[in-house]
């Protein structure tokens, strides 16, 4: 990717709210938007209890004499967790969470929530997120510094990103007849009906805009819907299959789709037990994205999530996440981790999928330059022609 700039004068990673001050501050905001007005946790004192809402699969479990992350920080830290994995799309975190709750003036009843970048965005935009309590979070420095120059967050005091993947093409050889090399390969007529691509707009629409030649890190209104067209031409020419979610997966494994959009950590895990399929990054570009560790407002626990992100924030305790989720972890000094593991563990240290050299990033891409307003003309208009319009 194209590494963002920091500016030198925005908040550093060390400034915080803190103290008395900061509580009250916190509490102050709260009462603003007519949240819960239960006492919110940001003093030194450990709450017992921590509530997330996360994507599946994107922690490890517990396995024989191996306790997973949640369990290793409820011992390390006496703090209880529930962990949910029902945040399973951002359409359900829009819809179920921030939109009927938070937007009306309603905790969600999590501490952490885990949606994608984009979202946390517009959640910042609408005054719905708690500043991290930095002083809980010395692991903060280990971010990836390519992640900390959000124009929406610099510095990154409002989000912890958790898990960055990668959007591409996946493929089956023997299906396809040849290498993909490009995304304009999906678009061969060869393929007709064999081809898949997955339903985030942004990641569709950024794809068809690096294949004309437009940049999706400064996307325009007109440059995005210019790259519409171009998809709606191409559904009307049948050469599209569907639009899933990881469903993908299932879909190249059974052969009905020859290749297909894919996300990087899902194609690593896939290659275990298919190492025909290949992943490759389009010759015009990828698109990058991460999901983010957020506090909504109305947390109640906002010194125990500091202590969870903190923890999970420890390369060797991030090193464990990589291994089992197998995406690319925004955490500095994991792949020194893994590689002092051994094993399977150095084998993925030296994946260029988990971690992609400087040349390899500067050909991926975050969307980003749009308006909230604008991205729901074309979310609207992506929906009508992928047929998810409801």
């Amino acid at each position: 990717m194209r590494r963002p700039v920091i500016d030198p004068n925005a908040m550093t990673r060390r400034t915080f709210l803190a103290g008395a001050g900061g509580a009250a501050m916190l509490a102050l905001a709260a009462c603003s938007k007519g949240l819960s007005a239960a006492p919110v946790d940001v003093s030194g004192a450990r709450a017992s209890s921590l509530r997330i809402l996360s994507w599946p699969q994107y922690i490890d479990t517990d396995a024989d004499g191996a306790p997973g992350s949640v369990s290793r920080f409820e011992q390390q830290t006496n703090i209880k967790v529930a962990y949910s994995e029902a945040y399973t799309d951002n359409d359900y975190g829009l819809t179920k969470v921030f939109g009927p709750k938070l937007e009306k003036g309603t905790a969600t009843g999590f501490d952490v929530i885990v949606p994608t970048y984009w979202v946390v965005a517009q959640l910042l935009e609408k005054d719905l997120l708690d500043q991290l309590p930095l002083e809980r979070i010395p692991n903060h420095v280990n971010i990836d510094p390519a992640l900390l120059g959000m124009a929406w967050d610099r510095g990154a005091r409002f989000h912890m990103p958790w898990q960055v993947g990668i959007t591409g093409i996946a493929y089956n050889p023997a299906l396809t007849g040849r290498d993909l090399k490009a995304f304009a390969d999906l678009l061969d007529p060869r393929l007709k009906g064999k081809v898949g691509m997955v339903s985030e707009m942004r990641e569709v629409v950024g794809l068809f805009m690096l294949a004309a030649g437009d940049d999706p890190s400064r996307a325009t209104f007109d440059a995005a819907n210019a790259a519409l067209d171009r998809l709606e031409a191409v559904q009307r020419g049948a050469q599209v299959a569907k639009f899933t979610g990881n469903e993908y997966v299932d879909a190249l494994k059974s052969g009905e789709f020859a290749a297909c959009l894919a996300w990087s950590g899902d194609v690593v895990q896939l290659q275990k037990d298919r190492p025909d399929i290949k992943f490759v990054i389009p010759a015009e570009g990828g698109i990058r994205w991460f999901d983010s560790m957020v506090i909504p407002k109305g947390a109640t626990n906002i010194a125990a999530a500091g202590d969870w992100m903190n923890f999970v924030y420890d390369p060797a305790n991030a090193a464990k996440i990589t291994a089992a989720v197998q995406y690319v972890s925004p955490v500095v000094g994991v792949q020194d981790e893994l590689l002092e593991q051994g094993g399977d563990s150095a084998k993925l240290a030296v994946n260029p999928i988990l971690f992609p050299d400087d040349a390899t990033r500067r050909r991926l891409y975050f969307w980003a330059g749009t308006t909230t307003a604008d991205e729901e003309k074309l979310q609207a208009r992506f929906d009508q022609i992928t047929g998810a319009a409801k």
